[in-house]
């Protein structure tokens, strides 16, 4: 059975491409064949429960008869119905059934398609090592018999588990494979089907990187050739055209598409697929078009399509829609009511999600009437169903660009919140409001951390990771406002300021200017940000404070704060601080589990570098435009880099260099148990779509196209006991900034993959200086600096050399994330480790020389006696 999965972008449908259980038809005639017929026409029809029985029904008869061809057959069908119903073990012990008994009757072709099956079910549970080797095999099957409709269908799953894995080169060889072959079969009967599928596949994959014009080519050829596709499946391709033109900027032309769509919809009687259209529709209306009115009867039309279907689901949702759209018409009185409405089915259905948005749309609707008390109780009841069920809502089922984040309901809160003096209070809904998406992929490496944040406990719990000499800095944002709470090891406090337009603009054209500025420019700037960012900040006065740890927030999370003035004294927080910066406080506690080991054997790895990749000589395919898709410049001072860095190294270092720098080592787990990786190399960020940001390493097969390390890859990583890494790259800190989890860079992605601290980058940085800055920071460390401390002396002897290297351009961009006050474990030298040997072996030697003198004398006087 195949199914027609669209791009995310419409309500309800899955981003994922096309993943085919292939049922079969009836060949054998005999008593069963009315029945196999029967129960395929429902199966055909979506009539699956009916379906299920009449195969089941089927199961004993055959058993009896010892009829193991259609016993199979049955087998297999139930593992197909079973996958679409979401059984998935059910549907992994069917096929794996049936296709055991083909092998042993001889019948590859059905074997294969069993075989296929089973790895369909893994890989919508998402165990994806398994769904490959099963798609492997069935994939060998298909070949050895010649069967290309087959070969197809399995090469396009094999894509799919590549994409599901982020490995989107790979994704995009299998489906272009997929293609080859469908080119070479244009006689045959199944054709258009097949080219439509693996033409899906490969639109679904650029929309996910975010090449709309890509994607919008090919869902063109499926519009000029749909006759292959079912109404409601065009209506669905519609929808993602829709979906892109509306990103391209479009809205009339996404407008035209959704009703184009809706059209299908109604045609084939699609119902939920009518309603999703519907809210598509009314979001265009109201956020493109400003056009709250007409949203208004969209959402109408859904909510009375929904009540006649009798689908209490998709009524609450409308309710929702309808009362948001009162509500941005400045009509509380209506937008209560459809609020209260929703609340009250959702209640009824115990979903969590659409609980916490009615009651956030109430709490809105009570400040437009003045009811701030009434409005703080729902903010905190929103708050309450959120932290229920909290790792279960990052799929979102609402779009969150017309209803609001989870972080929209902390900072109303925190508004509220902002002039007490309850530091406590504050520091943990600023914790709970950030990050938490990356706290839970933490949450197995500290026993506390996400853990506390229940409670109010946060803040004693980071003190105690501080000590005298440190200060952390949490800042929260807004359009209006900045706020922050500072923690000492035995005190807290709070400061606000207001932060206008005029400040944001500062902000921005400091960031924008500074790579060009000179040097009187950027240290104006300097003392204004300094001014608007850190006003207010007592402890920063003191002198026994030493190192600063930063948690940014919003537009702050891009500001290296080593080159802000505090106070009058003209110098930067860099020459009087070392500093690091974290994703949120708690991450803290996942350090106070961490080996404090300093020293290691010499024969043990202390580093493993990656560097100098070999340029391919084709242009990247997923390139975004054409000069990005440009084929990128060889690194030449990168090998030197590297080199370098092992020479100042004292342990083993492994080195990867040129043809050998591949990016299959890392997956591998090399850098497993080394205390500094370091990777020297070109990087994409992507600061709208965090799934094209990767890392360049050397082509490993054709030695033509590149090969990347995506930003999803980079979270599966093993680097657990890795002290630091290193980017080495352009840009590695920036990325997207998204709404209460900060922004998606590869230091969130480098420290959930286990590694202690990374070094990365917030703008482009040139080769030869880079290269420079990296051996004055290594030798720090291996002077048993602490990392931030290192990482500030190379900073500092750049800013006080009397060459351009002082320019900030060259050296505030390194950020160091993470823990920054130990020191990476340092190997014992060969000589440390020899020296005392050697001693003792000189000692030794002086004593049997001093034994060998003495015995002959006392031999001498035994003679003479």
């Amino acid at each position: 059975m195949s199914r027609l999965l669209a791009a995310g972008l419409l309500y309800l449908w899955t981003l994922s491409p096309f993943c085919l259980a292939e049922p079969q038809s009836p060949t054998k005639k005999d008593s069963t064949s009315r029945r196999f017929t029967e129960a395929r026409a429902l199966q055909e029809k979506g009539s699956l429960q009916e379906a299920r029985k009449l195969y089941e029904s089927l199961l004993p008869d055959l058993l009896v008869e010892n009829n193991n061809a259609d016993l199979a057959r049955a087998l297999n069908e139930l593992s197909v119905i079973a996958s679409a119903q979401g059984h998935y073990d059910t549907a992994i012990a069917k096929a794996r059934e049936s296709a055991d008994i083909y092998h042993k009757l001889g019948e590859k072709k059905r074997e294969a398609r069993a075989t296929n099956n089973i790895g369909v079910a893994q890989l919508y549970r998402a165990d994806y090592q398994p769904a490959m080797e099963h798609f492997q095999q069935a994939l060998a099957l298909y070949r050895d018999i010649g069967d290309h409709e087959g070969e197809i269908e399995t090469l396009n799953n094999t894509g799919s588990v590549f994409f599901f894995e982020a490995k989107y080169l790979d994704a995009l060889r299998m489906y272009q494979s997929a293609m080859d072959r469908v080119d070479r079969a244009s006689e045959e009967p199944w054709y258009a089907r097949r080219r439509q599928i693996t033409i899906s596949n490969l639109a679904t994959l650029f929309q996910r990187l975010g090449r709309e014009d890509r994607a919008l080519q090919f869902y063109k050829q499926l519009q000029d050739s749909s006759e292959a596709l079912t109404p409601s499946e065009r209506a669905r391709l519609l929808t993602n055209v829709g979906a892109i033109y509306r990103r391209l900027g479009d809205p009339l032309k996404a407008l035209e598409t959704y009703r184009g769509a809706q059209r299908l919809f109604v045609r084939d009687q699609h119902t939920d697929g009518e309603l999703g259209v519907l809210k598509n529709i009314g979001i265009v209306l109201a956020l493109d078009l400003d056009n709250l009115s007409g949203a208004s009867e969209a959402f109408k039309t859904a909510l009375a399509i929904a009540q006649r279907a009798n689908n209490r689901r998709e009524a609450m949702q409308a309710h929702l829609y309808l009362g948001e759209s009162l509500y941005r018409m400045e009509k509380p009185r209506r937008a209560k009511q459809e609020f209260e409405t929703a609340l009250a089915i959702a209640k009824e259905l115990s979903t969590t999600e659409e609980k916490w948005k009615a009651l956030y749309g109430l709490g809105r609707t009570a400040l437009l009437t003045g009811d701030d008390d009434v409005a703080v109780g729902y903010f905190r009841e929103a708050i309450g169903e959120i932290e229920s069920v909290r790792s279960g809502l990052q799929l979102l089922t609402l779009k969150s660009d017309f209803f609001a984040d989870k972080r929209d309901v902390y900072d109303a809160l925190i508004r509220a919140n902002m002039r007490k003096p309850d530091n406590a209070e504050l520091l943990n809904l600023m914790e709970r409001s950030r990050a938490r998406t990356f706290q839970d992929r933490l949450r197995p490496a500290t026993s506390k951390g996400p853990a506390t944040l229940a409670g109010l406990s946060i803040l004693k719990d980071v003190q105690s990771r501080l000590d005298d000499s440190t200060l952390l800095l949490e800042f929260w944002t807004e359009p209006r406002t900045i706020g922050v709470v500072w923690i000492t090891h035995s005190n807290s406090g709070t400061a606000w300021r207001d932060f206008s337009e005029a400040d944001f603009r500062e902000v921005t054209s400091f960031l924008k200017e500074l790579p060009g500025s000179t040097e009187q420019e950027w240290r104006a700037h300097s003392q204004s940000l300094g001014k608007i960012i850190l006003s207010g900040i007592e402890p920063l006065e003191r002198p026994e404070i030493k190192h600063l740890v930063i948690v940014a927030d919003g537009t702050l999370s891009f500001v290296p704060f080593d080159l802000l003035q505090a106070g009058n004294s003209g110098s930067l927080l860099i020459e009087r601080f070392d500093i690091s910066y974290l994703p949120m406080a708690v991450f803290l506690l996942r350090d106070a589990l961490a080996d404090d080991k300093s020293w290691r054997v010499p024969w043990s790895r202390e580093l493993v570098a990656f560097g100098d990749p070999k340029i391919p000589s084709q242009p990247d395919p997923l390139a975004k435009t054409a000069s990005e898709g440009e084929t990128q410049e060889r690194l030449p001072k990168s090998a030197e880099e590297v080199r370098a860095i092992a020479r100042i190294s004292r342990g083993r270092s492994e080195l990867h260099l040129g043809a050998d720098d591949l990016k299959k080592y890392l997956l591998q787990g090399k850098a497993k148990g080394a205390t500094l990786l370091h990777l020297s190399t070109h990087a994409t960020v992507d600061a709208e779509n965090p799934e094209r940001s990767r890392i360049l390493f050397s082509p490993e097969n054709d030695g033509k196209t590149p090969d990347y390390l995506f930003l999803r890859e980079a979270y599966d990583l093993d680097l657990r006991g890795i002290n630091l890494t290193t980017l080495s790259a352009c840009d590695t800190e920036r990325g997207r900034m998204i709404l209460g989890e900060g922004v998606q860079s590869f230091s969130r992605a480098l420290l959930s993959a286990g590694s202690r601290a990374t070094v990365t980058t917030l703008w482009r940085v040139d080769d030869q200086p880079t290269a420079e800055f990296m051996k004055q920071f290594y030798y720090a460390l291996e002077q048993g600096k602490s990392n931030a401390d290192a990482l500030r002396q190379a900073k500092v002897k750049f800013l006080h050399s009397s060459s351009d290297l002082r320019h900030p351009r060259h050296w505030a961009a390194f950020v160091l994330t993470g823990d920054g006050r130990h020191s990476a474990q340092r190997a014992i030298s060969w000589n440390a480790l020899l020296l005392p040997f050697a001693g003792f072996l000189v000692i030794l030697s002086l004593v049997v020389r001093r034994f060998g003198a003495i015995r002959p004398r006392h031999s001498r006087m035994n003679s003479a006696g």
